[in-house]
């Protein structure tokens, strides 16, 4: 069973004894008794803001499609028949990969060690107190050990591991090609409905936050739609910026976790190369 040290008095004497009571003692079990207090706030505050990171996620993706199939594909469909086919195979495309991925990422589980029998015990986790595998680490937050662990990702609630590491590259790949798409053809149709003028730019379309002269009058449905184009601009770099980094790192057969430990971050991991048979 792992020690309880919910109340002040036990972290407190939790310290204490490993200070001066430790004949194993090292730099880092220090470091990381004096930062348990601390660790585990932030983890209790992660729970708590969890779930509303997803319902503003989900919420965003879901103005995203709403705002295509409503403006943006009805102006494609006043264009030209195959351009309107091309775009609409496109659109749903992309819709459909986002919208899977992320929801396979928030529900599948990332990966734990068995409970009966493990052959590749690496060492004991400290704060479960059982046998710890190969590449396996400890979530705080998840309170839980996870198989091949690259990190704990708030937007997803959940750790990112062995068996959902695919889909949580897959969806940075897809929602950065989507915010490509939705801010270069996506905005010109948008404006060309909206505002009846092709020749705005993202710039200044989001420094004024929709509050540009419409046709269609002025409401709070276009200063939300100027928010989400300025959100999807950002992303690109962000979300762009986080997917070349996976890549990078699953194509040297490693975790984020694996590639902090590396000196040099451009040799490839031992895990990279394939046993010979």
């Amino acid at each position: 069973m792992r020690p309880k040290t919910n109340s002040i008095k036990n972290q407190i004497r939790l310290i204490y004894y490993t200070f001066f009571y430790n004949e194993n003692n090292d730099s880092l079990t220090l470091i990381e008794t004096f930062l348990y207090p601390f660790v585990d706030y932030i983890s209790k505050f992660f729970r708590i803001i969890g779930w509303f990171l997803v319902c503003l996620v989900i919420l965003l993706i879901t103005n995203m499609i709403y705002l295509y199939f409503s403006i943006i594909l009805p102006q494609i469909y006043t264009t030209t028949w195959p351009n309107f086919l091309i775009h609409f195979i496109i659109g749903n495309w992309l819709a459909i990969n986002t919208v899977f991925h992320y929801y396979k990422g928030l529900t599948t589980n990332p990966g734990q060690p068995p409970k009966n029998k493990i052959d590749n015990i690496a060492s004991m986790c400290k704060k479960c107190i059982s046998p710890k595998p190969a590449r396996t680490h400890h979530c705080s937050i998840c309170d839980n050990c996870i198989l091949k662990m690259d990190h704990h990702c708030p937007w997803f609630n959940n750790c990112i591991g062995f068996y959902n590491h695919r889909y949580f590259l897959m969806f940075c790949i897809f929602m950065t090609i989507d915010c490509i798409y939705l801010i270069t053809f996506g905005f010109y149709y948008y404006c060309a409905y909206v505002y009846q003028n092709d020749e705005l730019n993202i710039i200044s379309f989001v420094i004024n936050l929709g509050s540009i002269p419409s046709p269609h009058g002025r409401s709070i449905f276009f200063t939300l739609n100027a928010i989400e184009f300025f959100l999807c601009f950002v992303a690109i770099f962000a979300v762009g910026g986080l997917a070349g980094i996976n890549i990078f790192v699953v194509s040297n057969g490693a975790t984020n976790i694996e590639l902090r430990s590396m000196r040099i971050p451009c040799v490839p991991s031992t895990y990279s190369v394939r046993p010979k048979m």
